[in-house]
Formats: structure tokens, C-alpha cells, sequence
């Protein structure tokens, strides 16, 4: 099967996947005995992100997996339209479900190759070409012999130098928005636990308190809504209600939404507070689309004598507490009876929206960092898409400069 471009630009060649690739199947045979520390598992890579955010440790990983090496490209074979592929900064060991890919030959820039992978071009061949009904998995054999065009190795170095410069910017503005964040966290800190002004405390289980707040189990000021998983037979990625899983479906502020279920279960409103439930425990989202949620997410609807935000923060203050009674190292997870007993410390209503004014307007420094490099990976996206369709084309003049 050759990948089809509207018109193939000058100087480009057809090649075959496994030309420009191979599938590295070193394993490891007990991870957790291994000198490696961190594992690679499918919700560790994100939709369309090109570097790993995050990993797991190998301390209850048992069974045989796969070895990468730092510069590796991590690809997502089942459930390609999640459109999962990362280059890897570390040695590692890497689930059973992804395929360690290494870019070979004098045909492909290594740099080039992940820019590659997560174009429409790459990925539309790997929707075709995934086996199964359940869970659509790629077969290396049937990938390896599929071909494509590509640039030249000139057109190539300046296309890869193009786009991580992006990428570059898109995470150095992540990093100035983890600053900003930790410097929220601070106030949260401070802001709920010693309030506005007050010079008169009493002790609890939640700390030290003001003495006119109180102590409150989360079921006593919110609706919770356990998720629950729909038939996976009704995933799809356009029709029907907007599904979210956990984690791996959550933005910076907002979830990102890629993919439908016809058959909802539980039902999550525009403004409901996301919680994870399952590993990462704790991870939240503002919902701002009425969303089926699976079963490692709960929906908090606040009731009347708590403010939406404050319960927010709130949250954020008792993460650690959710982090101890988490069960695992590996696969975390909290019950809806652990989460209904959370203790909530409660202002009186004209506290907490002092409470929340104060960290709202630090919160709007994130919102604009966050949109920021939304605008960045939509460029990128946009760019990647048009140089590997050949609509875009660096002009010969400046690929004399490329060295």
C-alpha cells in the first residue's frame, strides 16, 4: 500500500517503512529486578505529543517488556486513531502494547522520522492497516513493508529543524507554566488553611483552621458521579457523545476530546469539576462539554454552600492526602468511599470568594500560558500536515543553507 499525496514534489522518494525504520524487540525479562527505573505503558504517551510528559516506575512491573534507549520512538500500536507516538529522553522499559521504533539507513534524518509518524499522511496508513475489531492492533510485518514518500535528506534537515524549534517553544512555555503553578500551590497553601486576615484558629484533622470555618466530607458539599465505562463497541472518533477515559484525556485546563461513544453511561455536565480516580490519582479538569466519563474519572457537581472554584482548590490542597490512600505503586486507584470521606475545609461563602478572586487571577496567567502553546501545537500541526503532503514546500534557496 503506497500513502497517496495530492501531487509528489520534485526530488521526493517512495520508500518502504522498513527502509527508514526498524522495530527494536530487545526485552526485558523482569523489569522490576532490572537497573531500569522507569516504564513506558500506552497512558504515559498523549494524542499527538511528540515528547513524554510522564512515566511509571518498574518496581511492580513483573512480566517481559521491551528495552528502548534514550532518542527511541515510543509507537502506540493498538487503537492507532488515539494517533499515539514520543520520542523517549531515557533508557526504559516499554510495554508489550507499543512498538520501539528506531530510525536506520542514509534515506530518513533521525530527527525527522517522529515528525514523520505524526503526520495525517503516516497515520492514515496505520488506521488501515490495524487488525482486530475490539482493539485494532499494527502488525510490524504489515507496517514494515508499507511505503510512503518523503523529502529529500536536505528538504528532510530543514523540515525537522522547522518543527522541533516549535516544539522547543512549546515546551519551554510548559516549563514557565509548571512555575507559575508551583507558586499557585504556595498560596493554596497558605490561602486555605490560614484564610484571609484571621489571627484565631482551632485544630482539626484538616489542620489548623480559622476558627468560623469548618470541616465537611466532600459528599456533604458536592454530587459525585462515579464514571463508568460504555460497550467499546461504540467507540468511534466523531459520532455521538464526547468519551473521556482518565489521564491521558485531560488538557492543561480543559479535557482534549478524541473519542465518541454512541452508548453513554455515566454523564459528566459543562462545569462539573474531573476528578481522576484512577492512576494518576487526582488529576483535574474543568469539564466544558457534556462528556461521557469512563470508570477512572468522578464528576463533582458543587452544592450551594461551596463555591465551584473553591472546591477546586480545596482539591488541589488535599492531593497529597489522596496520594496515601491511593492503593499501588503502578496501577493507583480510589474508591468512591475514600473519595465521598475527603474532609473539605469550608469558609463562609464571602471568604471563599475573597479565597478565590486571589488564586483566580494567578490562575489567568496559567489559562494564557496554556492557550499560548495550544497556538503552538496547532501550528506545528498544521505545518507538519502540509510539509509531508507536499503542500508546503521549503524554498531551494534555503536549503542551501542546511548543513
Amino acid at each position: 500500500m503506497l500513502s497517496s499525496i495530492p501531487e509528489v514534489p520534485p526530488n521526493w522518494i517512495k520508500v518502504r517503512f522498513d527502509e527508514i525504520a526498524t522495530n527494536v524487540t530487545d526485552r526485558v525479562e523482569k523489569p522490576n529486578e532490572s537497573d531500569l527505573e522507569h516504564y513506558i505503558g500506552l497512558e504515559h504517551l498523549d494524542t499527538d505529543q511528540i515528547r513524554i510528559k510522564r512515566f511509571g516506575s518498574t518496581e511492580d512491573v513483573k512480566a517481559t517488556k521491551f528495552l528502548c534507549k534514550k532518542g527511541d520512538i515510543i509507537f502506540g500500536k493498538r487503537n492507532s486513531y488515539l494517533r499515539k507516538v514520543a520520542v523517549t529522553d531515557r533508557d526504559a522499559v516499554v510495554s508489550a502494547h507499543s512498538m520501539v521504533i528506531r530510525p536506520k539507513g542514509d534515506l530518513i534524518v533521525p530527527d525527522f522520522l517522529p515528525c514523520f509518524m505524526q503526520s495525517n499522511v503516516f497515520w492514515k496508513t496505520a488506521h488501515a492497516i490495524s487488525e482486530g475489531s475490539m482493539s485494532p492492533t499494527i502488525k510490524w510485518k504489515t507496517l514494515a513493508k508499507q511505503e510512503f514518500w518523503i523529502p529529500s535528506i536536505e528538504q528532510q534537515k530543514k523540515i525537522a529543524e522547522v518543527l522541533w524549534a516549535i516544539e522547543t517553544n512549546i515546551d519551554k512555555n510548559e516549563r514557565l507554566f509548571k512555575s507559575f503553578d508551583k507558586i499557585k500551590i504556595g498560596l493554596i497553601d497558605q490561602l486555605l488553611t490560614k484564610g484571609i486576615g484571621h489571627k484565631k484558629f482551632k485544630k482539626t484533622e484538616f489542620g489548623e483552621i480559622p476558627i468560623n470555618w469548618n470541616i465537611y466530607k466532600l459528599i456533604e458539599v458536592a454530587d459525585i458521579i462515579m464514571g463508568q465505562s460504555p460497550p467499546s463497541s461504540s467507540y468511534n472518533d466523531s459520532e455521538g457523545t464526547p468519551f473521556l477515559q482518565g489521564r491521558a484525556d485531560f488538557g492543561k485546563i480543559y479535557p482534549n476530546i478524541t473519542k465518541y461513544t454512541t452508548k453513554p453511561s455515566k454523564i459528566a455536565n459543562k462545569n462539573d469539576l474531573l476528578f481522576t480516580v484512577r492512576a494518576p490519582v487526582g488529576a483535574m479538569n474543568w469539564c466544558n462539554i457534556k462528556c461521557c466519563i469512563g470508570r477512572g474519572i468522578a464528576a463533582l457537581r458543587p452544592k450551594d454552600m461551596i463555591l465551584q472554584k473553591f472546591l477546586y482548590y480545596q482539591l488541589e490542597k488535599v492531593r497529597y492526602h489522596i496520594e496515601q490512600v491511593s492503593q499501588g505503586s503502578i496501577f493507583k486507584a480510589i474508591n468512591s468511599k475514600e473519595l465521598k470521606n475527603f474532609p473539605i475545609a469550608l469558609a463562609p461563602l464571602p471568604e471563599q470568594q475573597n479565597v478565590v478572586d486571589v488564586l483566580s487571577n494567578l490562575d489567568q496567567n496559567l489559562i494564557q500560558l496554556n492557550n499560548y502553546s495550544i497556538k503552538l501545537m496547532v501550528i506545528k500541526k498544521k505545518l507538519t500536515n502540509e510539509f509531508l503532503s507536499g503542500k508546503l514546500r521549503i524554498p531551494e534557496g534555503v536549503l542551501e543553507n542546511v548543513q
